[in-house]
């Protein structure tokens, strides 16, 4: 769930982008990339009480309700009855909420909504127009998606129209990692709580998580306590949550919530969502089992997501042990020790006590160093105006120079879950320098890393196939197989 990273309390989930940049998220703070990524809230936005005028506009045809902005304090129930919270409104004249032509409704009840697109609501200056569709959110929900585990949308109409129509909705399996017994079980760990640890040795690539979203939140959904629509706005969120099956509800009321936060499934929202854009607008999607992963700033596992068939994926990064815990990150690990310890402390509320950041003060201090090296590079990588690009921009022995340093620090600073990058810059800048053979072997290594850490739909693994079709064509090679983007279908 953003930058491409997970987060959550100590067993919470997230996605961290290896260059994220900070964005406002309502009161939430997080990290987005072009990757995409996991998202975390600093604070409980939606916690509180509800307020605001009272409003009921529905349209009998298409059967949507309207959730009532007249109703009680949020208390903290795992499974609150929002019925009488709600009421069905007259008829006004609005269109109806269509599907597509052709395409049958794959929600199994009736959508409620904030408000109707193109109604009208009474305020204290008489009947006014509302906002158009794009201030409208509504829940809409599958009980039976992927063999019954279910999966619930809080978004805007017009969204949940495209979510409706992806491939996923066609798939009937829950079980996507077939009937293997996983390599790894659920334990008790000193300091942090319950942990996923291997039981047998894992290597790199190697699947371990592969689970279908169970819900999906737009984020402007989310609002602050002083925001007219917050306490309704909850409540759809409690509406989505509460219309999964059972097994989905139990997983998600399993998960840590975020300290303090009044509203439970809110506070369970802030720290346990992956990001995601549908409709090319920002969602947060929450996939239950990840959560069960610890942090650490040099995670062995990472994270991709599907957005076709609307499937998670977490991958071993490096080879783990028996007995070994495995972990992802809540953060972005390209920062200082400060900045990774400030973060977890902001939005999770505990210091981290990772390998690295309890080692002494001369080895964080050298690995504060190298990730700022890091950074540096590869801003001049990118071609970032600086005194040692000259207007011409890099020497391709200089670009070779910097991209060797740059994969050889990814490596000693262990970040294995993010090298992908590290190694299509040296394809591209050994292919730039005229050196095939050796560019060629950076792409296969870029190639595989993406297909870990992206998936086969990722830009990156087709471009890197291309890179090395070219390259096999100017050694006179013969091009074999490669792998077909888009093959993940699961």
């Amino acid at each position: 769930m953003l930058f491409r990273y997970l987060v959550i309390e100590f067993l919470g989930v997230t996605m961290v982008l290896a260059r994220g940049s900070e964005v406002d998220f309502g009161a939430q703070k997080q990290f987005s990339e072009q990757r995409g990524g996991l998202r975390f809230g600093s604070s409980n936005p939606l916690s509180g009480d509800s307020n605001g005028s009272n409003s009921c506009h529905a349209h009998n045809h298409d059967r949507t309700t309207l959730l009532s902005y007249n109703h009680h304090h949020h208390h903290h129930h795992h499974h609150n009855d929002l019925t009488d919270s709600t009421q069905t409104c007259p008829k006004v004249p609005t269109d109806p909420i269509e599907w597509p032509a052709g395409f049958s409704k794959p929600w199994t009840h009736t959508p409620f909504c904030t408000r109707i697109p193109g109604t009208s609501e009474s305020s204290a200056n008489g009947t006014t127009p509302l906002s158009k569709e794009n201030s409208s959110f509504c829940v809409y929900t599958s009980a039976t998606y992927r063999s019954g585990r279910g999966i619930s949308v809080v978004t805007k109409p017009s969204i949940a129209n495209e979510i409706a129509k992806l491939p996923a909705f066609n798939r009937k399996s829950s079980n996507l990692l077939g009937n293997q017994p996983p390599p790894y079980e659920i334990k008790y760990v000193v300091g942090k709580g319950m942990g996923v640890i291997a039981n047998r040795t894992i290597f790199r690539g190697e699947r371990l998580f592969a689970h279908s979203v169970i819900a999906i939140y737009h984020n402007e959904a989310f609002l602050t306590k002083r925001s007219r629509e917050h306490g309704l706005r909850a409540k759809l969120m409690e509406r989505g949550i509460e219309q999964l099956p059972q097994d989905a509800r139990e997983r998600f009321y399993a998960m840590i919530g975020q300290p303090g936060t009044e509203n439970q499934v809110v506070g369970k929202l802030n720290v346990n969502t992956f990001g995601e854009e549908f409709g090319g607008e920002e969602h947060s999607m929450v996939v239950p089992e990840t959560a069960r992963m610890n942090h650490d700033c040099r995670p062995n596992a990472m994270y991709y997501f599907d957005r076709i068939s609307l499937v998670h994926y977490t991958q071993a990064s490096r080879t783990i042990n028996a007995g070994e815990e495995i972990t992802i990150t809540y953060i972005d690990p390209l920062q200082s020790l400060e900045e990774r310890q400030a973060a977890i402390e902001r939005s999770w509320g505990f210091s981290c006590t990772c390998s690295l950041c309890t080692s002494p003060p001369t080895i964080t201090g050298a690995s504060d160093g190298r990730i700022a090296t890091i950074n540096r590079l590869v801003d001049l990588i990118r071609g970032a105006k600086t005194r040692a690009v000259d207007k011409d921009g890099l020497k391709p022995e200089q670009e070779v120079g910097m991209v060797d340093t740059l994969v050889s620090l990814y490596e000693q600073e262990r970040l294995y879950a993010h090298i992908a990058d590290a190694y299509v810059y040296a394809a591209k800048a050994y292919k730039r320098a005229g050196r095939a053979w050796e560019a060629l072997r950076w792409a296969y290594k870029a190639e595989e890393a993406a297909l870990v850490y992206d998936g086969p739909r990722h830009g990156a693994v087709r471009r890197m196939e291309n890179l090395i079709e070219e390259l096999h064509e100017e050694l006179g090679l013969e091009v074999e197989g490669s792998v077909e983007t888009g093959t993940s279908t699961s």
